[in-house]
């Protein structure tokens, strides 16, 4: 039920013998296009065995001109070209734009929640990058997705994504993360990660008539609005607590708090109250409707009450 935004869809034939290079320019794409108005979110997807043997970056923009913008500028002129340095002969990048708001939900997916220091943003927008080639090239990664902050009280949004709980420990364990994340503790104030594991398996009943959990989109909405509101609060009031702390042991009992403060405490009420969207018994779209202003409503309500939280 989200906005519409407008997105540039770029697929790079696959070419075995470029992959670090195509790696690398992915991770630059996804990051640099962060900088341009309008920016709402990027992902990079590398070819799956299951679809066409493409490199996908998905960027997104608010609307139709801040596209026009990128697609225009000499940052993403100069992207188009480098790509073509890597793929097969006589094959082009293919840039497609579309209007929706889908959004992947395959495998297992770590979200980071990163505040960087002010003045340090085009330093950590390399760092980034770096991070991105990096975890690109471990077993198992089916994309990333980058999404700046839209103020200065906010941070930026990462979600990685693996095929399986085990492969993304093994990127998360690695070394090479290990000596990214101590390159970026000059660069941040603080960092907050939550396991997304799917579809929020153990934080939804199933419906007892089909056997299934309620749609992803509806599921993602309410974690949310539990999710949210137990971020602010640990920001404000826990992490300067832990400040003094190894950054990888207060991390632990920030999640901790909050894997089980959203587990016990705020999704067993929303799922009780929301019971009737979740699963009704005569679906409709005017049902889901409903149900999504409802929730759009709780974000509003959330977002007043915790405005002047961090300042």
């Amino acid at each position: 039920m989200a906005a519409l935004i407008h997105v540039l869809l770029t697929r790079l034939p696959i070419r075995e013998d470029r992959r670090d290079q195509i790696v690398a320019w992915q991770a630059e794409a996804v990051t640099l296009a962060s900088g341009f108005p309008g920016f709402v979110n990027a992902e990079a997807k590398p070819p799956t065995s299951n679809g066409k043997r493409e490199w996908i970056t998905i960027q997104r923009f608010t609307g139709a001109g801040e596209l026009q913008t990128w697609q225009t500028s000499p940052e993403w002129m100069g992207l188009l070209e480098r790509a073509r340095q890597h793929l097969p002969e006589g094959t082009e990048p293919i840039a497609e734009v579309r209007v929706d708001n889908a959004e992947s939900s395959e495998g297992v997916t770590e979200v980071i929640i990163t505040k960087v220091k002010p003045g340090c943003e085009d330093a950590y927008r390399a760092w980034e990058t770096r991070a991105q080639q990096a975890q690109a090239r471990f077993p198992g990664y089916l994309g990333s997705y980058v999404q700046p902050p839209s103020s200065a009280s906010q941070g930026w949004t990462t979600l990685m994504r693996f095929a399986t709980p085990g492969q993304l420990e093994n990127w998360l364990n690695s070394q090479e993360r290990a000596a990214l994340l101590r390159e970026a503790e000059a660069l941040i104030d603080y960092a907050h990660v939550q396991h997304v594991p799917g579809s929020f398996p153990g934080w939804f009943p199933t419906d007892p008539r089909t056997g299934n959990g309620p749609p992803n989109w509806k599921a993602a909405m309410l974690v949310l609005l539990g999710l949210y509101p137990i971020v602010m609060l640990e920001v404000r009031f826990l992490s300067p607590l832990l400040a003094s702390l190894n950054s990888a042991f207060a991390t632990f009992v920030g999640n901790s708090i909050s894997v089980a403060l959203t587990t016990w405490g705020t999704m067993p009420v929303f799922v009780a109250m929301f019971g009737w969207w979740l699963f009704p018994k005569n679906p409709s779209r005017s049902m889901d409707l409903r149900g999504a202003l409802v929730i759009l409503a709780g974000f509003a309500a959330e977002v007043a009450v915790l405005w002047h939280l961090l300042y």
